[in-house]
């Protein structure tokens, strides 16, 4: 949130470097965020496929046997 504070006074100082590097920065941790929380989804989810997933291979697997048999 303090970048964003900088980015304002510099834009309203019109310091046009001072703006760019406190976006940047803000950015920056944004995704730094964003990141370590996929990190921790993927994780989590690594070995515990989704029930979904479950399903799908349940369904290609109906479908081989449907063919073998056919």
């Amino acid at each position: 949130m303090e970048q964003i504070y900088t980015a304002i006074q510099a834009a309203a100082s019109q310091d046009a470097a001072g703006f760019r590097d406190a976006i940047s920065s803000a950015l920056a941790s944004k995704i730094e965020d964003a990141l370590e929380l996929k990190k921790v989804e993927i994780a989590s989810n690594m070995f515990n496929p989704q029930e979904e997933e479950l399903a799908v291979e349940q369904e290609i697997e109906k479908d081989e046997d449907i063919q073998t048999t056919a």
